[in-house]
């Protein structure tokens, strides 16, 4: 078996399944995307916790200027754009999707494939019973690790202004989250405009994850280096405000006009 490519849905992740298939020689035996769902109780909960902190009228308030503001939307999407895409036609790949990518189902179906490398480029954390079925397991993480951890790291250093720490980071997963060995870092050309540097980024770091996962299959010992464990901060989803997009979406337009961070 080869590679096992776990993902969230989205024409970029389907371009890009297909560019590592192509990139490491047909090496994608299976795609497993992970629906991204919030269930009714989630939305329940965040509203009732938004209430009782008192910042539901705050949430709307910027809710509503994010809707108004079209170039602010636009901005926020330069973090995660990409034009990343196979050279030639291929075939659609074998895909399954999924609620739950570390339920008991997908484990057996994983222990019957054996890949010899998992590929991931999703918010979900996998479990021990699910990294175990494949011999090795690598991320690509918008962010600088250790400094930025969890699912909005970059938004969270562009926020804090901390340039120098704007960047991905393609790792092995093990245990605890964003914390295996670092394989590779890529930062992000300050000296450019924002959607030009972030485009530049996420394409640069795409194409290194291919070469990354197509020297492993083909039984390459590729190093990686320890984090400091004791280093860096975890974002959370729950973090990610309406008051934070907005808050982010103003800084890079502000950057936009400079031409630079």
């Amino acid at each position: 078996m080869g590679i096992v490519f776990i993902t969230l849905p989205g024409a970029e992740q389907r371009a890009f399944a297909k560019a590592l298939h192509e990139g490491t020689g047909g090496g994608v035996d299976l795609v497993l995307v992970k629906r991204a769902r919030l269930s009714s109780a989630g939305r329940s909960g965040r509203i009732y916790k938004a209430v009782r902190s008192g910042a539901i009228l705050q949430e709307l308030w910027y809710g509503t200027l994010l809707r108004l503001s079209r170039k602010t939307r636009k901005v926020l999407a330069y973090l995660r754009a990409s034009s990343t895409a196979p050279s030639s036609s291929e075939p659609e790949l074998e895909t399954l999707e999924v609620e739950d990518i570390n339920s008991r189902e997908i484990e057996a179906l994983l222990k019957r494939l054996s890949p010899e490398l998992i590929v991931v480029w999703c918010s979900a954390i996998l479990k021990p019973n699910i990294l175990e079925t494949a011999k090795k397991t690598i991320n690509f993480h918008t962010g600088i690790l250790p400094y930025y951890r969890g699912s909005v790291a970059n938004q969270f250093a562009v926020l804090r202004r901390d340039v120098s720490r704007i960047g991905s980071t393609i790792h092995y997963v093990t245990r605890g989250v964003d914390r295996g060995d670092i394989i590779m870092q890529l930062y992000v050309d300050t000296k450019k405009r924002p959607r030009e540097a972030f485009l530049e980024l996420n394409n640069d770091s795409l194409r290194a994850f291919i070469a990354i996962a197509k020297r492993i299959l083909a039984g390459e010992e590729v190093p990686g280096h320890a984090q400091n464990q004791t280093e860096g901060e975890f974002f959370r989803l729950s973090q990610w405000t309406n008051k934070m997009r907005w808050m982010l979406g103003r800084q890079l337009v502000q950057w936009e006009k400079t031409g630079t961070f």
